[in-house]
C-alpha cells in the first residue's frame, strides 16, 4: 500500500468502522483533494464513491463480536495526476467488484436486492479495484485530476 511513485504523498487515517466516523472520513479526503488542486467536481464524486464504499463497510464487514475491535483504514495517495484512496477493512474477503452489475432496464420489483451502491461507485470513479492483502480487503478507488468530459464552464 505505498505509493510506486517518488512524487507521492500519501495521508493515512484509521478509525473505528462506526457510522459516526464518516464525516471525519470525508473530511479527510476533501482536505486532501483540495490541496492536491482536484477539481470540486471531482471531490464531489470522490466523496460520494468513498461514502458509499465506506457505509457497505461499517454494515458488511463485521460482525457483532467483532465489530468492537473492527477499524477501517484510509490510505489516500496524491500524484500529478490524479488522487487514489484505499479503503482497507480485515473482514472476511469480500470482492465488491466481482458481482454482476444490476439490471437497471428491470423494474425495481423485478430486481435482485443490492448492487446499486457498487454501480454507483463504478461510475463515480476512473477506476476501482479490489484486491486482498495481508488479511485485508483493499478497495482501490483512482479519480485523475484531469476532466474527462467537458464541464459546462469550459471551452472545447
Amino acid at each position: 500500500m505505498t505509493p510506486e511513485n517518488s512524487d507521492a504523498k500519501t495521508a493515512c487515517l484509521r478509525l473505528p468502522a462506526e457510522l459516526d466516523h464518516l464525516p471525519v472520513f470525508l473530511g479527510h479526503i476533501r482536505e486532501i483533494a483540495q490541496d492536491a488542486g482536484l477539481p470540486e467536481a471531482k471531490i464531489s464524486r470522490l466523496e460520494l464513491a468513498v461514502e458509499e464504499a465506506l457505509v457497505n463497510v461499517f454494515n458488511h464487514a463485521y460482525d457483532e463480536q467483532t465489530r468492537a475491535d473492527g477499524a477501517v483504514f484510509c490510505e489516500v495517495t496524491t500524484q500529478a495526476d490524479g488522487l487514489t484512496v484505499e479503503i482497507v477493512d480485515q473482514g472476511p474477503p469480500f470482492d465488491p467488484l466481482a458481482r454482476p452489475d444490476p439490471d437497471t432496464a428491470l423494474e425495481i420489483d423485478q430486481r435482485q436486492p443490492g448492487g446499486l451502491g457498487i454501480l454507483l461507485i463504478k461510475t463515480l470513479v476512473d477506476e476501482a479495484r479490489y484486491r486482498r492483502e495481508d488479511g485485508c480487503n483493499v478497495l482501490s478507488l483512482q479519480i485523475n485530476q484531469s476532466m474527462s468530459t467537458l464541464s459546462p464552464n469550459s471551452s472545447p
